[in-house]
């Protein structure tokens, strides 16, 4: 009870703490914020500059901890040089001459080179403000050739991860750190990320917490998603998960799950779960399930020789132990799996890939013409 009144507690500042990480990022506002931060940092309001920039940051809807941030330039390290250099520089301003300090240690001996505590005080000022612009100047081009280059950075894998992961924002926090860890991991999504996905239903068979589905909406909210797991608690997560969506996932077993004709069907981590001839029979399927144009996706364990082979078929008996499951994976040939396609009419392509853990995998995608 205790923890989850913790969560209940969390998650608030959680949400709040990523949205002030976050918001007004793009190079323009960072630059903006960085310049602010560098300048309020030059200024002679000590004690005041975090409240100052703070305010200013709210005002001009820049990102406060960036801005917050910028202002550290005025750091117990740094700040003789920019004291001393504001000093000087305002010195110029006013007399045309720059300020020979000496070394002795005495703020008095200052005196007379400056003109007196007053033309002191109005040359720190002047200078401490030109010193601002200048180096904010710089900090703001630094900042927004930094984050104009972070944001051609960006893959629609990313993009496309960000959605995904914020569908998931009301989850329970093992629901919410699987799907996280499981984008980073997992290289099906780079691969997805980059394929074209087409339009129309999308049924994925063994969805778990439809996450491929996620990815697949990412540029139609409108788009039908269809799942089937026989995971409940990640139905159930995923049933929360898409509520606001066109999805329909339940408790199945995809070997008798009926679905509609589709545009993109993908099956990832199952067809090994069933023998050789429901694996056929199960690709025949979703062969004729194909719309016009439409793409099958799926993945087995690569078979292959390697290192990575044998340890993706070891890493997958240790999974079919730890689940409970009586027998042990099946995987067919690939020349069984392309023939059981072009028999249906698709064009097969497949590719070897290793994940980051590292797996190997094989995928095919097979397009109905």
């Amino acid at each position: 009870m205790s923890s989850l009144k913790t969560s209940r507690w969390f998650q608030p500042l959680r949400q709040l703490a990523a949205t002030l990480l976050t918001e007004h990022l793009d190079p323009r506002h960072a630059a903006a914020a960085v310049f602010w931060g560098v300048f309020i940092a030059n200024v002679p309001i000590y004690g005041l500059q975090t409240v100052a920039i703070i305010g200013l940051a709210a005002l001009l809807k820049l990102n406060k901890p960036l801005a917050v941030a910028a202002t550290f330039v005025n750091n117990p390290f740094l700040q003789p040089f920019l004291v001393v250099s504001a000093f000087d520089l305002g010195h110029f301003i006013l007399t045309g001459r720059f300020v020979r300090f000496p070394f002795t240690g005495h703020l008095s001996d200052l005196k007379p080179q400056l003109g007196g505590w007053l033309m002191g005080s109005v040359a720190w000022l002047i200078g401490s403000v030109v010193m601002g612009v200048l180096l904010g100047a710089v900090g703001a081009g630094a900042a927004f050739l930094l984050f104009r280059m972070r944001s051609a950075r960006r893959t629609p894998r990313r993009e496309r991860a960000k959605f995904v992961n914020s569908l998931f924002t009301g989850s329970s926090s093992f629901d919410r750190g699987f799907v996280r860890w499981k984008l980073r991991l997992d290289r099906i999504f780079d691969i997805l990320s980059t394929e074209e996905l087409g339009s129309g239903p999308v049924v994925d068979l063994g969805c778990g917490y439809g996450i491929a589905l996620g990815f697949a909406a990412f540029r139609d909210r409108e788009r039908r998603l269809i799942g089937c797991d026989l995971d409940a608690r990640r139905i159930a997560a995923a049933s929360k998960a898409f509520g606001g969506m066109n999805a329909e996932v339940a408790v199945g077993d995809v070997r008798n799950f009926e679905f509609p004709q589709a545009g993109l069907i993908v099956i990832f981590d199952v067809l090994q779960y069933l023998t050789g001839p429901e694996q056929l029979a199960l690709l025949q399927r979703c062969s004729s399930a194909l719309a016009p144009g439409g793409k099958l996706m799926f993945r087995v364990p690569d078979r292959g020789p390697g290192v990575l082979s044998r340890l993706s078929v070891a890493f997958d008996r240790l999974i079919f132990l730890l689940t409970g499951a009586q027998t042990k994976p099946v995987v067919l040939s690939a020349e069984e799996y392309r023939a059981n396609l072009e028999k249906a009419g698709l064009q097969v392509a497949q590719r070897r890939f290793r994940n980051r853990l590292p797996l190997a995998h094989l995928l095919f995608i097979a397009v109905k013409p």
